[in-house]
Order: C-alpha cells, then structure tokens, then sequence
C-alpha cells in the first residue's frame, strides 16, 4: 500500500496533468497544515471544530456505483422509490460506529435526492446499531452498521433501493460481498486484485476515493463550503442517532 506522500504526490501530478492550479501547501492527513488547505475524509472530522481550511471530503458521492444508483432514481428507471436498505460492516481497527454512519446517512441523501426530516436508533455496545430515517420526499430508509469484522477486513457493504416498481443494488443480486476483479489461486495461497482508476494505479480504493475528491474539490471550488455545510448537518444527526438511542424516542426535525 503507498503511504500518504505518495497520495499527496499523486494528486499534485493530477492537478498539473488537467491544469488546474494547486495550493501553495495542502495536507491529505491528520494534524494537516497550519496554513494551507486540509483535505481530509468527513469522517476523521466529527469530534473536531471545522474552519474554513479544513475541507471535509465525502469521498463515496464520486464512486461510480453511487453515482449510477442516483442516476436510477433521479431518471425514475425504478419508480416511486419507496425503501433504501442500507449497510455497511467494518472492523473496529479502522473505523468506528460514527464514522460509518456518517457514511450511510451522507448516501441516503445524495443518492435520495432529499434532506433528513426524522430518525429512530437502536445501538448495542457502540458497535451494532440500526438507524430508521426518512426523507422529505417520503423515502424510508433503513441503515444498518456493524464495526465487528474480523482485524484486517475490508469494508463490506450493500446499497439497495426498493421501488413500487422496480430494485436496484450496488452488488449482483445473488451476491452478499462485493467482488474483485482477479483471483489468483497459487502455492502461496489467494490473491485478489481489484484496481479500479488507471491513474491511481497501486493505491487501495479508500486512498483513491479521497484523492479524486480532494482533486475535484480544488476543481470545483464551490463544493469546498458545500460539503462544510453538508458535514455540519451529518454531525448534528450522528448527535441526535445518540440522544435517539438513549431515550428510546423518535427524532424529528424542522
């Protein structure tokens, strides 16, 4: 796996290839720099005070399978959505309960098309937890979270619309994980492969996630403040998922 630099590195190379001017200095990780630009991912910022040099990155709103799937819903290729069935399972090593939440509440937005408008919570040990929501467009949706993957597990995770007419997921239908693109099967055991950006060749996909972001924040310039605003409602809601699950109560918000 490349290192951070390495990142840093390649996002520079990618501002120059497509001509777009760089910060005098920017930082990809924490504690970032005192004057230039922090692009890190929304999730490594919740306990922490934004300024206006700390850009929170929602890295997943670029992959193309989110995009694809709000596409179906935005062109109505499934009609009348009614459900989003969402959840994502990580390992406790490198994420928490929050961090993922604030992932999956993000995408029942950005792929939804609306704005969070009540929430109900059941947590169990900050580890396993399922977040009712719904949309002001009427859309329910059900996040469920899981940090108890083995050490060393990726990601796992599966995003499924449920229409009056019509499904659609991010996975084959008749599979439970996600699949990679190569196995290698020889005396020394299983490999996989599964690189997915021709210019980010050698990076995994949550280091490639955060630099194409980063990229198209200093792209679209505009996103910066957005993305500020966005983070800050994400985080109010991780607030009241707690408040939810300690007081056994529905939450909702004008």
């Amino acid at each position: 796996m490349l290192n951070i630099y390495d990142m840093e590195k390649a996002l520079s190379g990618l501002l120059r290839k497509y001509n777009i001017q760089e910060p005098q200095d920017f930082r990809l990780t924490q504690p970032g720099s005192l004057n230039g630009l922090n692009l890190l991912p929304g999730w490594t910022l919740i306990d922490t005070p934004l300024d206006e040099k700390q850009i929170p990155l929602l890295t997943w709103r670029l992959k193309r399978k989110f995009l694809e799937l709000k596409k179906i819903v935005q062109d109505s290729i499934i009609e009348n959505v009614r459900m989003f069935r969402f959840c994502s399972m990580g390992n406790k090593d490198e994420w928490n309960w929050p961090s993922l939440l604030y992932r999956e509440m993000d995408l029942c937005e950005f792929i939804g098309d609306g704005k969070i408008v009540s929430l109900q919570a059941v947590i169990s040990d900050n580890q396993t937890g399922n977040v009712i929501l719904r949309l002001d467009n009427n859309i329910l949706c059900s996040v469920e979270i899981s940090i108890q993957m083995p050490s060393d597990s990726a990601l796992t995770d599966r995003h499924e619309i449920i229409a009056q007419r019509g499904v659609a997921s991010d996975l084959v239908v008749d599979t439970m994980i996600p699949q990679n693109s190569i196995y290698s099967y020889t005396e020394k055991g299983e490999q996989q492969y599964r690189d997915v950006d021709m210019e980010l060749f050698g990076f995994d996909e949550l280091q490639i996630d955060q630099v194409r972001s980063a990229f198209q924040v200093l792209k679209q310039r505009e996103l910066a403040q957005q993305w500020q605003i966005q983070h800050k409602r994400l985080v109010n809601f991780i607030n009241s998922v707690y408040i939810s699950d300690n007081e056994q109560r529905k939450i909702i918000f004008n």
